[in-house]
């Protein structure tokens, strides 16, 4: 199992972690905390159960055996405050990763995300074979995520009217 240890720019201790199965009531907070935040930026529409997150993670899991994502989870003490992964597509694309992160709002601005995603993304061009670039999608009014992309090596290449 992978573990990093990471101090955030305040001070906050966090733990980057692959996801257990036991983990789905606590994505399910976080999951759903992120859904009610206005203009979230989360590619999700609705409120999540624990059925639901408890089918996510098996599969995130599954996936994650099989080779065609990696996935970290970054938790303060006992509690889950972000996840990032990178999935592989399938057949023709099957050389394309799609990242997504989420963290929680509170936890923002720390320099947490920058660094789950610099090691979501080393963890998968180790990981995933055949992967040779990574893409990502942004609602245009999210520019606070816009900048973390940015930061961490992603460029703009097309915009969606």
């Amino acid at each position: 199992m992978i573990r990093y240890d990471f101090v955030a720019d305040d001070g906050t201790k966090v733990v980057f972690r692959e996801p257990r199965e036991g983990d789905a009531r606590q994505f399910m907070r976080l999951i759903n905390e992120v859904i009610d935040e206005p203009r979230s930026g989360i590619m999700i529409d609705r409120r999540t159960t624990l059925a639901d997150e408890k089918r996510w993670v098996r599969a995130r899991m599954e996936g994650i055996r099989r080779r065609k994502l990696v996935m970290l989870t970054a938790a303060v003490g006992y509690t889950i405050i972000g996840n990032c992964d990178v999935i592989l597509e399938g057949w023709k694309k099957a050389h394309r990763g799609v990242l997504g992160i989420v963290i929680a709002k509170d936890q923002r601005g720390k320099g947490i995300g920058e660094e789950l995603m610099r090691r979501t993304i080393k963890l998968a061009e180790r990981r995933l074979k055949g992967l040779e670039f990574i893409d990502l999608s942004v609602l245009d009014y999210n520019r606070r995520a816009m900048n973390l992309y940015a930061k961490v090596g992603f460029v703009e290449v097309a915009r969606i009217p």
